[in-house]
């Protein structure tokens, strides 16, 4: 089959072929229909969790993905061949990846079947990117006509969270460098500020002189996310995917300090599907390509060059 893989961290993904592999006890064989593209996917390529996770090689990238359970082994009752799936497909050892043909994955997975109405390759686009954007919403516990600052609102989970948030009544400022107000705007946010603009936060500051109720910051480090966490106001919150794993704690001026990390659940999923099947949800998939541009659509997504998400046809 063919598949995305390398042989060792840090090393540059390539096309390769590998044996069609066979579903082990409690498994499924799932035959991909679709991938997408994460950051999650490169940090694993370089070895972020080398050490904390066990790796097998070739590693296969990839994350996220859809497609038809193929195959069943030993004792594997809870799908049936057939079904069309979707979601994170990630377990130890890492390297099991969804830049392939072929995939087998326990199926004590998180996984939830494709509705009737939604494409695979949308399907393939959503677990990662819009389970996170879910939970950091659900953490930020926005009510109706307050108003949340999401920076780095261009990529997949921003455009996930514009979105949800907006479906709530609440009020996106959407933020990111270059020029995605129209991108964003028909994603439901209330205005859209270029933050790479030399004097954005004084505008912001003037525009909204008590600060927003809550900052949801996809984008910053250091001294840079303390520059965002500045425009909250007294008592409000921020939440960040890049915060240390634990829980809420205080910041400056009564502001909660809240990590994003995301465990994935058929849940999360179900709720986000019945979003996207009732037509309130727009799956962001801005470009589509196959199998063997994998490797280039990485790093495109490394380089934070990508809007909303990137599909991968395999």
């Amino acid at each position: 089959m063919r598949a995305i893989a390398v042989n060792a961290f840090r090393t540059a993904p390539e096309l390769t072929e590998l044996p069609k592999p066979t579903p082990g006890p409690g498994e499924i064989l799932v035959h991909v229909g679709a991938a997408s593209v994460n950051p999650l996917d490169w940090k694993i390529v370089d070895g972020a969790y080398d050490g904390k996770v066990a790796h097998t090689f070739p590693l296969v990238v990839g994350v996220d993905g859809a497609g038809i359970v193929e195959g069943l082994g030993a004792g594997a009752t809870r799908f049936k061949v057939g079904d069309a799936v979707f979601g994170q497909f990630i377990h130890p050892p890492f390297g099991v990846g969804t830049y392939a043909e072929y995939l087998t994955a326990p199926e004590t997975l998180e996984l939830a079947p494709i509705p009737r109405g939604v494409y695979t390759a949308q399907a393939a686009a959503v677990p990662t990117a819009g389970m996170t954007a879910l939970v950091a919403l659900d953490l930020l516990g926005l009510k109706k006509g307050q108003t949340v600052a999401i920076f780095g609102a261009k990529g997949g989970i921003g455009s996930f969270a514009t979105q949800l948030a907006s479906n709530q009544g609440i009020l996106v400022i959407a933020l990111g460098r270059g020029d995605h107000g129209t991108f964003l705007r028909k994603l439901g946010a209330f205005e859209y500020r270029d933050s790479g603009r030399l004097g954005y936060q004084d505008e912001f500051r003037f525009a909204y002189p008590k600060g927003v109720d809550a900052v949801l910051d996809l984008s910053h480090r250091g001294a840079e996310m303390d520059e965002t966490m500045a425009l909250v106001r007294d008592g409000g919150r921020f939440a960040s995917p890049l915060l240390p794993a634990g829980p809420p704690t205080p910041a400056d001026r009564g502001i909660t300090k809240i990590p994003v990390h995301l465990t994935a659940s058929r849940s999360f999923l179900d709720r986000l599907t019945a979003e996207i099947v009732t037509g309130r949800l727009r799956v962001p998939v801005e470009a589509q390509v196959p199998l063997a541009e994998a490797p280039a659509a990485l790093e495109t997504n490394r380089q934070g060059a990508t809007r909303g998400k990137t599909v991968i046809l395999v």
